[in-house]
């Protein structure tokens, strides 16, 4: 499931992108736009993203992949910021107390909840500045909004579906998959008031929202990847390679 999303993918794309180093601007090609991604929880973030990077792979006339960075995106900024791999455990999108937060820094557990947003946030902005990537969740849409090159979604479905789905790909049942739903909600809705004074479910935040009830995750990454490869003028560039 997924099988493009993955650290091995980022790995590679990070490899490639330091290679590419050293090329003039005259041969960057057409633009490189980047896409974020918000979601509810169980609305298809995921599966969208994977299937989006499967569409414009194959509709836009480039060497590159489409590279989508969602939990592998922590494993990034710990390598950009020399931490260990056990942060990560800290890293989630949800809340917690100031009095916890200080204690488990003071501790040496980890640095500051703060610090680690604005690394994260930091790593973010330059992913898609370089461009071809999918950023999902962590306040990408906040942290990107004035770069005129970055597209922005939001998924939303009916709390009902969202409970099945999670049901069917994660084997919750009941309760069990209900508070999941509700409990990743509540975190990321924190995460995004708490550390970007914003409000997560503001459409004004977003260039499209779409409600997976009604389009099927291949329809909806279809909508996305056309309206990306026609404000980016990316077909243009699939005709001049036929030349």
């Amino acid at each position: 499931m997924w099988s493009n999303i993955g650290l091995d993918k980022c790995t590679a794309f990070i490899s490639s992108e330091f290679q590419a180093k050293g090329k003039s601007s005259s041969d960057a090609g057409p633009a490189r736009p980047a896409i974020t991604i918000s979601r509810m929880a169980g609305a298809g973030g995921h599966a969208v993203a994977s299937a989006l990077a499967e569409y414009l792979q194959s509709h836009v006339s480039t060497h590159d992949e489409w590279t989508v960075f969602d939990k592998n995106l922590v494993e990034k900024v710990l390598e950009d910021h020399h931490m260990h791999k056990r942060i990560a455990d800290f890293m989630e999108e949800g809340r917690k107390s100031m009095l916890q937060d200080s204690l488990e820094e003071w501790m040496g557990l980890h640095p500051s909840a703060w610090t680690l947003v604005q690394q994260t946030s930091a790593t973010i902005l330059q992913l898609a500045k370089i461009g071809q990537v999918i950023l999902v969740g962590r306040g990408a849409m906040v942290t990107t909004r004035k770069l005129k090159t970055v597209f922005h979604v939001r998924l939303v479905a009916s709390l009902e579906k969202r409970i099945k789905r999670v049901e069917e790909v994660y084997g919750l049942k009941g309760k069990a998959a209900a508070d999941y739903v509700l409990t990743k909600d509540e975190g990321r809705r924190h995460y995004i008031k708490d550390n970007f004074e914003a409000d997560i479910d503001d459409p004004l935040l977003y260039h499209v929202v779409i409600n997976t009830d009604m389009l099927r995750y291949d329809e909806a990454a279809r909508l996305i990847g056309n309206e990306v490869i026609a404000r980016y003028g990316l077909a243009r560039s699939r005709e001049s390679a036929r030349k």
